[in-house]
């Protein structure tokens, strides 16, 4: 790969990489801030949402105590309607989450309470008892709670203790919320407060006295003004997941009059609300499983939604599930703006680097493929010129060092040259076989004088011919495996004799000086030596041998001739030889 690419590549590859890097790491921590800022916010808001509902649920059991001890006192004439209704004015002036305040006696039923006009909004007392048959009359209330004049009358009477509040408080016998009903004044789903009133000895009950709290309007425009990011919502459930309250405005009912039913949160025309309420049956099973404030997240329309659901319990039986979710793409968008500026000035960057980089490449560049074009041509063999100076100190250097190089390989070629001509002279001319073989039993090189000692026209052919030493020019195989078992041990042999074929056949006699080249493992790479004809030698050694063998057995010979002239002539020989003439053959063999 050429170095001008490496180096843009190099460059260009650790700029994107810090880049890539510090933008990933830059949008995790966004995603990090985002999860911390979502998760304060819905503590904040769940928390704001808390202590909302604890107000709002508190004061009607103020209410409830102050009425309470005044019915107890005398001071609320709920038998027979004529005092009281100043205080229930006031407790409705003050208390704008009231939609009715009022008590119902024990002894017959009684009623006697002061509620909102779902009309226009003006304060009216109501009562029943024995005086009007129990059919309640309303009367306005003057802005000092008086009363003004007759309203209307009911058309069928009015029996508080068969009322669902009144039975619950007094089988109870504490403080109660009651079940979320429809109530009959306003049409609208209502909670009530409930508290039994006892005489000063605590055993005889008196009656009790309510409050009532509409639930969707008041509690829904406290909800409706939480700052829940841009797409947020929040929303008070049961623990039977009906919907209590929402930010939203859909209806909180399915169904008019008494026929009307709570809305379940998992049935909500809010996709936000539905998914939520979805999602959080799907992981606990039953809303009656959330014990404890949960964090939690999920999916909607591959969108990341922040989610949590906090339990709100209060003395008198409330036990509610207060839920928030936002969306993750209202904190997201800001960091998505912040991501596409960063990417596109990375790009502009990157494009900015690379023309830089490939600029500065060139300039760097150039000089290094001067010498290295300059060094190709001087391994070629080619004239090469002297590298210019370059700008940059260490590029001056290095042409420097060349040139300096170029000059000193020059010098030393020529030597080489004259050198290898005289070693290629002395190859050549050489009276003795000079060759180079391979352990496996080839030949690498040979001289002229080499084949014509095997009889070969030229090197070339024998090279060629002969492609297995030891089975084409060894006439005794074994000795080829002597010849290289020698090496085991050492690096030369000196006088190895062996016979060998000729190109004709004829068999002839040679002598090899040889040593064996090794790599920097010990291995052996070839074998180089001189080889040198000896037939004349051996043949001649042979009639040496021939010759001492004959000089031998006539010395033997005439040895022997003297020794047996010596026998003879001894005085022993000649006893012996007259004592034989003597014997008769005849008688000794007898």
């Amino acid at each position: 790969m050429p170095l001008r690419v490496i180096f843009i590549v190099t460059v260009i590859s650790q700029l994107i990489a810090a880049v890539g890097l510090v933008g990933y790491l830059s949008f995790r921590n966004g995603q990090k801030a985002v999860s911390d800022l979502a998760s304060q916010l819905r503590r904040e808001l769940s928390a704001r949402i808390e202590r909302e509902l604890q107000g709002y649920f508190a004061i009607p059991h103020d209410i409830n105590r102050l009425n309470a001890d005044a019915f107890a006192r005398g001071d609320l004439d709920v038998i027979g309607g004529t005092r009281g209704e100043s205080q229930l004015y006031q407790q409705i002036v003050v208390s704008p989450t009231i939609a009715f305040v009022y008590c119902g006696s024990e002894q017959s039923g009684e009623f006697f309470g002061v509620l909102r006009s779902p009309d226009d909004g003006s304060v009216v007392v109501s009562y029943g008892n024995a005086a009007n048959q129990y059919l309640r009359n309303y009367y306005r209330l003057d802005v000092s709670g008086n009363r003004t004049f007759l309203l209307w009358q009911a058309d069928t009477p009015f029996d508080a203790r068969t009322r669902p509040w009144y039975r619950q408080a007094a089988a109870s016998e504490r403080a109660i919320w009651t079940d979320i009903y429809i109530a009959f004044t306003t049409g609208l789903p209502n909670i009530t407060a409930a508290l039994p009133v006892y005489d000063r000895s605590g055993r005889r009950l008196l009656g009790v006295c309510a409050t009532d709290v509409v639930l969707p309007e008041e509690f829904r425009s406290f909800l409706r003004n939480l700052e829940i990011g841009q797409n947020g919502q929040a929303f008070l459930i049961d623990r039977d997941g009906d919907l209590i309250s929402t930010s939203t405005d859909e209806p909180l009912m399915i169904g008019n009059g008494e026929d009307a039913q709570p809305l379940p949160a998992h049935e909500s025309s809010n996709e936000l609300v539905r998914e939520s309420a979805q999602y959080l049956l799907s992981q606990f099973g039953s809303f009656d499983s959330i014990r404890g404030a949960q964090q939690l997240d999920f999916k909607q329309s591959g969108q990341r939604q922040f989610l949590q659901v906090v339990p709100f319990r209060d003395r008198y039986g409330l036990d509610w599930l207060i839920v928030v979710v936002v969306p993750e793409t209202d904190f997201m968008a800001q960091i998505h703006a912040n991501n596409r500026n960063t990417l596109l000035l990375c790009l502009i960057t990157a494009g900015v680097a690379i023309a830089i980089g490939i600029l500065t490449a060139r300039w760097i560049t150039r000089p290094i493929l001067k010498i290295s074009q300059a060094a190709d041509r001087l391994a070629k063999g080619d004239q090469v010129e002297s590298i210019s100076p370059s700008p940059v100190t260490e590029l001056d250097t290095l042409a420097s060092s060349f040139n300096r190089m170029t000059g000193q390989l020059k010098s030393s070629f020529d030597a080489l040259r004259i050198a290898e001509e005289n070693y290629r002279s002395i190859f050549e001319n050489a009276l003795e076989g000079i060759f180079q073989s391979s352990p496996e039993g080839e030949f690498i090189s040979v001289n002229p004088a080499m084949a014509k000692i095997y009889g070969y026209d030229s090197p070339q052919e024998m090279i060629e011919s002969i492609t297995n030493i030891g089975e084409q020019l060894y006439v005794d195989p074994e000795k080829r495996a002597e010849f290289k078992s020698l090496f085991v041990n050492q690096d030369k042999v000196q006088g190895f004799e062996y016979r060998c074929y000729c190109k004709d056949g004829e068999i002839i006699w040679t002598q090899i000086d040889a040593r064996a080249v090794r790599d920097s493992a010990g291995n052996i790479l070839y074998y180089e030596g001189l080889v040198q004809d000896i037939t004349q030698r051996k043949q001649r050694e042979d009639e040496l041998r021939k010759q001492l063998e004959e000089l031998k057995i006539e010395i033997d010979h005439k040895k022997r001739e003297e020794e047996v002239a010596t026998l003879t002539a001894s005085t022993y020989f000649q006893e012996v030889k007259q004592e034989m003439a003597e014997v008769n053959l005849d008688e000794f063999w007898s």
